[in-house]
């Protein structure tokens, strides 16, 4: 709701009402002052007075209380009115001033608002993309895994794969040991049997199979799983750009 109508309407009906009744005691006591006096003073001049001037005097008497009662009430109302009407329009227009002063900070502060929790959004985003890259990036490196999973192995032989597998295999995993420590979740043997109590982490422990009631659960161990215990990975460049997993090579002739 706009607050400077919302005053403008408020503001003048209060005035108007104020100005109304200050307006009736005015004139009511002037009124009523006006008639005695009047009345005491036609009262002393018929009693204390026999000069043959005394119907003109009482002519001026009757119009001079004419003159004030039938013009007085007007005449006064609209000074009234003025002054209510004069007093409405600076109230109004000092109220749109502060309205218009204080509406624009406000409007500046959302819109900053808006942009830095964008802003924010996209640098997350930007950095996770990037971390997956990195981590690519890193295998690619040390351990040609991109290359590896890239090609079409349905050309080559089950042997020739074995023997490509088996060196890749041994410079990832140096890779990951270099970077990252990996321990088993649970320490039995995969097919022994184990007890899951209550209050394990679902997002380390995956039940499968015939779940229903309430732990603790048994079942036979089908993967150990793995947690990282330890995590050192090379530090990101400064920069904001994705970064090309791996260069291309070109020997120059």
């Amino acid at each position: 709701m706009n607050i400077g109508k919302a005053y403008s309407r408020a503001s003048f009906i209060s005035i108007f009402l104020a100005i109304v009744l200050l307006l009736a005691l005015v004139d009511v006591a002037f009124y009523y002052g006006m008639n005695i006096i009047f009345s005491k003073l036609t009262i002393s001049i018929k009693v204390g007075s026999a000069k043959s001037d005394l119907p003109g005097l009482m002519g001026k008497i009757v119009y001079m209380e004419n003159l004030l009662r039938f013009y007085f009430i007007p005449v006064s109302t609209a000074i009234f009115l003025l002054f209510g009407l004069i007093l409405w329009l600076y109230l109004k227009t000092f109220v749109q001033k502060l309205e218009a002063h204080t509406q624009p900070q406000k409007n500046r502060s959302k819109p900053d608002d808006e942009e830095q929790k964008a802003a924010e959004r996209k640098k997350n985003e930007l950095n996770q993309q990037r971390l997956f890259l990195h981590f690519l990036t890193v295998f690619q490196r040390e351990g040609r895994l991109v290359d590896f999973l890239s090609e079409n192995l349905d050309l080559y032989e089950d042997s020739q794969i074995g023997a490509a597998v088996r060196s890749i295999q041994e410079n990832c995993k140096k890779t990951m040991a270099k970077y990252i420590t990996l321990q088993p979740v649970l320490e039995q043997n995969e097919g022994e049997n184990v007890t899951i109590e209550s209050g394990f982490d679902p997002g380390s422990i995956k039940l499968t199979g015939n779940v229903s009631g309430e732990p603790p659960f048994k079942g036979v161990l089908r993967h150990r799983g793995w947690r990282v215990s330890k995590l050192d990975l090379p530090k990101l460049t400064d920069t904001g750009k994705l970064q090309a997993i791996s260069p291309a090579e070109v020997e120059i002739q």
